[in-house]
């Protein structure tokens, strides 16, 4: 059955990129349809850390992090081995996890008047004429602009070319983390990848990390044949996760994460790719959620002012191409161990020095994003 509503918008995927694109929109009197392959709200591979940035998003959105549970966080701990650095962070961040998150803002979106569709998935998107997102052969919903907003999971026909890391999340009951990271962010570094952990909502722990294929092969895929050999990295990993208990079945998982990517070719004039469809930036600056939602705040103003896709997306990845590249050189010098030995040691004799690398790996120059209109 085919749906022949003409509709202003059209969003491929819920998560917070798509919700950011339909609220802005809804809000501004535009009919939109939200297009969730999930039926239920599920965990997501994220660090789960909300910069400032990120927050003031949400606040714009109507979202009200501190109301949903939200962690303070204000420090950052970076470890590698036996060495650790801890430095105030410049800013105060939040901890807050997707599974509370990504329904909050669909709920958002709903209360904005935007159409929410779950349990379905935009397997291509149909540019031919008026754009349009397709769900196989079970149904089509038409509009005059489409976001692509599919996060990790790719689009027949637009796909992104496929990373070497595989990325992990789980979240765990764990005394020792309530006692040890209370308004802390860790990272710690080890050969092949790097694990980070925050608290959450709850007091829970919140942990994701990356490894590469190699390293997975080598250590496999069971949890806890990865939390022997992660603790093994660090003492500061091994405290934490010391009497913890899984708070659900296993981790959930990501494989071929292309960091570093910036979509440089449109797809169609009324195509907006969004989110990690657009950019994604390496997952230990902590500011993948920030472009994400946006990403979606600029191509709905796109929109309204009436801009094709192209010069949105041009505009977008101009300004993040900086940011990039210092997350890019940060990331191949604190994911070699000798060179990560050298940067902890550096932050703890210079505590000025980690918050201006913080700062320089940050969303900037789209403050105007949440002025009012």
């Amino acid at each position: 059955m085919f749906q022949s509503v003409a509709w202003d918008a059209v969003v491929a995927g819920g998560g917070p990129a798509g919700a950011a694109f339909a609220i802005e929109l809804a809000r501004n009197g535009r009919r939109v349809v939200l297009i969730e392959r999930g039926k239920a709200a599920s965990h997501k591979v994220c660090g789960e850390f909300l910069s400032p940035e990120m927050v003031g998003l949400l606040t714009h959105l109507g979202v009200d992090a501190g109301a949903l549970g939200a962690t303070a966080i204000h420090r950052f701990r970076l470890v590698t081995g036996k060495r650790c650095a801890e430095v105030a962070l410049p800013f105060q961040a939040a901890g807050l996890s997707r599974y509370r998150l990504d329904e909050a803002l669909l709920a958002a979106a709903v209360g904005s008047g935007v159409e929410l569709v779950r349990g379905m998935r935009v397997a291509t998107i149909d540019t031919a004429g008026d754009a349009s997102a397709a769900k196989r052969d079970e149904g089509m919903w038409r509009g005059r602009a489409v976001a692509l907003a599919t996060g990790k999971h790719n689009v027949r026909g637009v796909e992104r070319p496929r990373g070497a890391m595989v990325g992990f999340k789980l979240h765990l009951a764990s005394d020792a983390a309530a006692r040890l990271l209370p308004g802390t962010v860790q990272l710690a570094f080890f050969r092949g990848g790097y694990f980070g952990s925050c608290l959450v909502e709850q007091n829970t722990l919140s942990v994701g990390w990356v490894v590469t294929p190699a390293l997975l092969r080598e250590v496999g895929a069971d949890w806890v044949a990865q939390k022997a050999f992660l603790a093994r990295q660090s003492d500061h990993v091994a405290a934490l996760l010391e009497g913890s208990t899984p708070l659900f079945p296993k981790p959930v998982s990501t494989a071929a994460i292309p960091y570093g990517f910036l979509r440089r070719r449109p797809i169609a004039p009324t195509v907006f790719p969004l989110g990690d469809q657009l950019a994604v930036v390496p997952s230990f600056t902590g500011d993948g959620l920030a472009i994400a939602l946006c990403s979606g705040i600029a191509a709905a103003r796109a929109v309204l002012e009436g801009k094709p896709a192209d010069v949105f997306q041009r505009e977008f990845v101009g300004r993040l191409r900086g940011q990039f590249l210092v997350a890019g050189v940060l990331g191949r010098l604190l994911e070699t161990p000798a060179l990560c030995g050298v940067s902890v040691a550096a932050a703890k004799l210079l505590p000025s020095l980690a918050p201006k690398m913080v700062l320089a790996t940050r969303l900037r120059g789209f403050e105007a994003l949440t002025e009012a209109r």
